[in-house]
């Protein structure tokens, strides 16, 4: 068996690249991009109001406290007329701030009497609610960096910039395999012996929840020669096979053999942790293959700690490690040091709680849970107060 460590480093030794592709900016939303982005103009491209109020000369308030109403300019408009000392310009938010005048004083802070404005109070600092050419960027700097992910937010900062196209990362296309012939699919009669499959639909929301739609799922019972052609043509349709249960030593376990047998190079079997000690890791060419066990915590745990890890990083982001941070513990935990813990819990800004039903096949804790404690092979107790560290799931 190899340690959590080891098998996070051996995954991402075995990361290969995707290809890239052009998509239109609002449908890029989701995925990464492949290259720095460069301005093609400056924004704001002219001197813009921040208000609605009055555009004047700065210099004319050491001449005068009373200003005449010189035009004015809304926005999309251009105000062209030369400006005439002493003289002020109604100006509304958004709109080009007229040649000559530097700065805008709100509407709330002026006075308007028989066609002559006076404001209050003073003074005024120069160049007030004035957003100067370039001050959001500058043309040619770079707008958004390579390998990171388009927001809602970064497709408004691109359109805004006039861009409509970016190159991404494609993402990954990933089939689902569930096994077992005591599976059955949610909504048919539960007879004696049988359960729900609820790897498939658990798997399929995870994905969606990295903004990937599996390509191919299917069920399998235990038939090895079935789950061979399956398997097989699972290869033909995607970049990463998941399969769930079958990867222990007992005598209806045919996942391991069946994926070798389909030409499938094991990197690793069994990990030194709980739950999820008997996953499975291996390589078909530039594809990837996890033996997930068959119990729901241990699938969904494995997902989290590794899987999730080979996606994000296909899809080309900076860091694809799960979030982490050290939080105070609120009750006590104590385990043999053979094997890492991964402790469904919940957590808050100042503190975390381990919950209880830690068993891998128990789901409604994982249900309350926003975080997995992770406690090392080598610690065997953690009391009250001791800091953990803590990966966020939720």
């Amino acid at each position: 068996m190899i340690s959590v460590s080891e098998a996070v480093e051996f995954i991402k030794q075995h990361i290969p690249k995707l290809s890239s592709v052009k998509l239109g900016v609002v449908e890029a939303c989701g995925f990464v991009t492949t290259e720095d982005i460069y301005s093609p103009l400056a924004l704001p491209p002219f001197n813009q109001s921040a208000m609605d109020g009055y555009a004047i000369r700065f210099s004319d308030l050491e001449n005068t406290d009373t200003f005449t109403l010189g035009g004015e300019v809304a926005a999309g408009g251009n105000y062209t007329n030369n400006v005439a000392p002493n003289s002020a310009i109604r100006i509304f938010t958004g709109a080009s701030v007229p040649a000559g005048t530097d700065t805008v004083i709100m509407q709330e802070h002026a006075t308007v009497t028989d066609g002559n404005i006076s404001f209050s109070p003073l003074p005024i600092k120069q160049g007030v609610n004035v957003r100067l050419i370039g001050s959001h960027i500058q043309k040619g700097a770079i707008a958004f960096a390579k390998g990171q992910l388009i927001t809602p937010a970064a497709v408004g900062h691109l359109t805004g910039l006039g861009i409509t196209e970016v190159w991404v990362y494609n993402k990954p296309r990933v089939a689902i395999i569930t096994t077992g012939n005591e599976v059955i699919e949610p909504g048919l009669e539960l007879k004696e012996g049988s359960i729900y499959d609820s790897n498939k639909p658990m798997l399929i929301a995870a994905l969606n929840s990295l903004g990937i739609e599996p390509h191919y799922i299917i069920h399998v019972p235990d038939e090895p020669e079935l789950l061979y052609n399956k398997i097989q043509l699972a290869f033909e349709k995607v970049d990463i096979l998941l399969v769930t249960g079958g990867v222990s030593v007992g005598d209806y376990d045919y996942v391991v053999p069946m994926l070798e047998k389909a030409g499938v190079q094991k990197v690793f079997h069994n990990i030194k942790q709980k739950p999820g000690k008997p996953l499975y890791f291996g390589t078909k060419e530039n594809k990837l293959v996890f033996g997930l066990p068959g119990n729901p915590a241990s699938v969904l745990t494995c997902f989290y700690e590794y899987v999730s890890v080979a996606l994000k990083s296909m899809m080309g982001f900076q860091n694809s490690d799960i979030a982490k941070s050290f939080l105070p513990l609120k009750n006590s935990y104590t385990k043999k040091k053979e094997l890492t813990h991964f402790l469904k819990a919940i957590a808050n800004s100042t503190s975390v709680e381990i919950l209880e039903g830690q068993e891998s096949y128990i789901l409604h804790s994982y249900a309350l849970a926003n975080c997995l404690v992770y406690i090392p092979e080598n610690i065997e107790e953690k009391k009250v107060g001791d800091m953990v560290e803590v990966h966020w799931i939720n």
